[in-house]
This record gives C-alpha cells, structure tokens and sequence, in this order.
C-alpha cells in the first residue's frame, strides 16, 4: 500500500512538472543560426522549466508573419528597423527592445582562394555566379549592394548575382559551388571547416545593428523576458564574439 502511495505522489509530481513547464517560441535571424543554439541550451540548463523553440526566418519575412499572427513569443532580428515596427505598430513591447549585436559581411568561397587583404578585388578577380541575399528582405543582403555600389563594383557584377531568399541559401549555393562566392553573415562562415573568407570593409556599408523584441502577443512574458536579460549577460556576449559578431 506504501509503494503504491509512493508511486501516485511521484506520478503527480512529475506530471506536475511536465504540465507547467513554459514553452518560448524564438523566431530568429539566419545569421544567428550558429550562436543560438548554444545560448537556448546554455538558457535551459539555468532555466530548468522553460523550454525553447526556436526557428529561422529573415528579418523582412519575419516581420510580416509576426504582423499576421505568427505565434511567437521573441523576435531576434538582423537589424533595428523590423523590431522599431514592430514597437511602432503595436505588436512589440517598447521596453524589450535591445541591440544585442552588430554584425559582420563576409566573402566567402568554397571554390576559389581569396585575397583577404583586398576582399572585394576577389569578385573582379574571380568569373563565375555571386550570391546574395535578397537586399528587400535582409540587412546583409543590403550591406552587399551599399559594399558594391561605394567600391564602384555594383554596376559590373550585378548581372553574376544569384539571389537567395535567406543566408542559409545563399550558404548552399556556395557550399555545393554553384556560385563562385557569396556575400554572407561571417557568424555563419567563420567556423566552416571547408573553403574560405575574407572580412569586406566594413566602411563600405551601413553599420549592422541587430535588435530582439518581445512580441506583445506573448502568453510567456515573464519568461520572454528572463530571456532578454540572459541575452544581456557577458556570457552570451561571449558566444556572440566567438562568431564573429562585434557584441
């Protein structure tokens, strides 16, 4: 009789702990693709009843879903002006809003060897297709064009350009050497084990600000913004450097 209490008081426990363990729905920037995993399971581990999901989408295509509903708890974006909209509009809370980084472009190739002193002689230098994000939907994709356009480069390139609709795209495009290079987050070719990078000037384009929200819509806003302080800490600071993101 004892062992069977026993066990009903632990069965109501632990279905206790099952039955209130919060869930955060993350939608969040490609170029955070490498960086995010260990911070969430780093969040977990501290955060035992919180459970994270988390998943990529571009700035531009994020915003709009997030406007039509989408049901996330946190936008972690590539730039400020999606989340500034989102604040604007109504769908983010004013006091979440935080730059947690500033990104960096890349060149990077698995196909040919590139001149890192000189990043962008390499598209003159180099035939072939270019990737690029697309500049309507993503902030790397529109530092590319601000990059090209201030070395005088746009004009003779534009015709190689093959255009993905996110990082992670254009990142196969390069890994399956279907373009000869691609313009890209360095935070997503920094530790890539084949080909190679070079860091594009980082005067030739717009400062790379990127900013999270937490979305108004939230049903999890205590632990949405447990999150947002852990994103402050040195720790992920850390992370975020080993990544080459300037924190």
């Amino acid at each position: 009789m004892l062992r069977h209490n026993l066990f009903v008081i632990f069965a109501f426990l632990f279905f206790c702990n099952v039955s209130f363990a919060s869930k955060l729905v993350i939608v969040y920037t490609p170029s955070m693709q490498g960086p995010i995993k260990t911070i969430n399971s780093l969040f977990e581990k501290q955060n035992g009843n919180i459970e994270i999901t988390a998943i990529p989408i571009i700035a531009g295509a994020a915003f709009e879903q997030i406007k039509n509903g989408y049901p996330a708890d946190i936008f972690i974006s590539a730039d400020t002006m999606y989340p500034k909209k989102l604040i604007e509009e109504g769908f983010a809370l004013e006091n979440s809003y935080f730059v947690y980084a500033k990104g960096v472009l890349a060149l990077y190739s698995n196909l040919e060897i590139l001149n890192k002193q000189s990043c962008l002689e390499n598209v003159s230098k180099f035939q072939g297709y270019i990737g690029i994000i697309n500049p309507k939907l993503g902030p790397y994709g529109k530092a590319t064009m601000q990059a090209l356009e201030n070395s005088h480069l746009l004009y003779e390139t534009q015709k190689r350009f093959a255009q993905g609709k996110d990082a992670l795209q254009v990142l196969q495009f390069a890994q399956t050497k279907s373009v000869s290079m691609a313009f890209l987050p360095l935070s997503l070719v920094i530790n890539e084990k084949s080909g190679n990078y070079c860091i594009v000037d980082k005067k030739l384009y717009l400062p790379i600000n990127q900013a999270m929200v937490i979305l108004k819509s939230s049903k999890n806003k205590n632990d949405a913004f447990k999150y947002l302080e852990f994103m402050k800490s040195n720790k992920v600071k850390e992370i975020l450097k080993t990544y080459g993101f300037e924190a």
